[in-house]
């Protein structure tokens, strides 16, 4: 109707988010991986966020998108302000931390082995609260963020203390109703569909379980390379084929009768799980517990 005025688009703070970081990066794409979505969403944001001032902020070019005055002027203002609430997030988060143990863990490990023993835990500690943080693809976490780390591999995380959990133990797992005869033997299992991780810590698990017995596991197809144990585990039991599974987390599936053993041998490496304090965590007590208790607990 004429005299009425354009209804203004609320702003959002995607379209700030999406234009600091093209801003910082002078790159849409950029910017998209670092916000983890497509290029298109971070354009359209800024496009919004252009039509809510009413001025252009960028400069399509190339190869690198180019700041007008007015954009350089916003970027200068928007950094300060993603700056500070980063700034205090972190203080926040750091609150959390001094309340709760802080326990970086891989979803697998906190899944199967963490999980159904904390109740135990809890019991013989109420007053220890416990936060975990878990990580699957991401490998690369900072372990200045939490007062504890679980990591697989020959040895801890240098500079902390350390405690090997358990070492690693491969057995062949699978569905009962794969094996009708009983347990296979070696020969079978090598001629079996053998299910693998991709993942680089244990791509070559099959290869460590074979070795020195003249065998080896049979290429895998492309269905058949699973990054995430978790995935991995639910194929398993889906009856999609063998894996490998490690002793202590998979113990009670076995007892329960979900999981089967597949091939009696047992193979045990020179890796395992450790957990490590951090030394910023090293005076607090509750922390000192957990890790005490968390570094035994196989044996429970």
């Amino acid at each position: 109707m004429k005299g009425m005025m354009k209804p203004v688009r609320p702003l959002s703070l995607h379209q700030i988010a999406a234009f600091d970081a093209a801003a910082r990066h002078r790159s849409f794409s950029v910017a998209a991986r670092e916000l983890n979505v497509q290029q298109p969403a971070v354009s359209r944001q800024v496009a919004l966020l252009e039509d809510w001032v009413g001025v252009r902020l960028f400069l399509r070019t190339k190869p690198r998108l180019t700041l007008t005055p007015a954009g350089e002027s916003l970027a200068a203002a928007t950094g300060e302000g993603m700056l500070a609430m980063r700034n205090g997030l972190d203080a926040l988060s750091a609150r959390q931390r001094q309340e709760a143990v802080v326990v970086n863990v891989a979803l697998g490990f906190a899944s199967l082995f963490l999980l159904p023993r904390l109740g135990e835990f809890q019991a013989r500690h109420p007053d220890v609260q416990v936060e975990f943080l878990t990580r699957d693809q991401n490998m690369d976490f900072d372990p200045s963020r939490c007062d504890i780390a679980v990591v697989f591999g020959e040895t801890g995380l240098p500079g902390s203390e350390c405690r090997r959990i358990f070492d690693e133990e491969l057995v062949p797992v699978c569905v009962p109703n794969v094996l009708p005869d009983g347990p296979l033997t070696l020969d079978a299992l090598a001629q079996s569909r053998l299910l693998h991780m991709s993942n680089p810590n244990h791509a070559a698990d099959w290869s460590r379980y074979f070795r020195g017995t003249g065998l080896n596991a049979p290429e895998p197809r492309p269905m058949d390379r699973l990054y995430s144990y978790m995935v991995l585990l639910r194929a398993i039991q889906n009856g999609t084929g063998i894996g490998l599974g490690w002793r202590h987390m998979v113990d009670d599936m076995i007892e329960a009768g979900t999981l089967a053993v597949a091939c009696e041998r047992l193979v045990r490496t020179k890796r395992g799980y450790h957990c490590c304090l951090m030394p910023t965590a090293e005076n607090r007590p509750g922390a000192r517990v957990f890790f005490d208790w968390l570094s035994g607990s196989a044996g429970c």
